[in-house]
């Protein structure tokens, strides 16, 4: 169940996705408001936050879940960037990328349909750290 069975095209959309969150919504934005990465991705996580006490007035329950699901993968992915740096953002979106297929992995190749599959799991995933700066 992790990730349904990762694989290389939902790992191409997903670098898609991170890359344009940083390229447009950080760099360019940073660029055309002529101010720094750092200030950029705080009024993005700002506004961001502002957006989630907004969402429940969504109607349409799974539109609102998938919005909701969309801007925290978000707001996690501009922390995460900020925190290992702007320049590193390429590093991050590999180590995320390899995270998730190797969660998937995991799962799929050793723990599935075992006693206390997904604790063992979230165990394993314990173990693996993101190079920061």
């Amino acid at each position: 169940m992790p990730l349904c069975g990762f694989n290389q095209q939902m790992i191409n959309g997903l670098g898609e996705f991170q890359s344009g969150l940083v390229e447009h919504g950080i760099i360019n934005r940073a660029k055309k408001k002529n101010q720094n990465h750092e200030k950029t991705i705080q009024k993005e996580l700002e506004d961001m936050d502002s957006f989630m006490k907004e969402i429940n007035s969504i109607e349409d329950p799974e539109i609102r879940a998938l919005t909701e699901a969309l801007t925290k993968y978000s707001c996690a992915f501009y922390r995460l960037v900020n925190k290992n740096g702007i320049n590193n953002y390429k590093k991050t979106i590999e180590f995320l990328n390899g995270f998730f297929l190797e969660m998937d992995n995991k799962y799929y190749t050793e723990l599935e349909g075992k006693s206390e599959d997904m604790k063992k799991l979230v165990e394993y995933l314990n173990t693996i750290k993101i190079q920061e700066k």
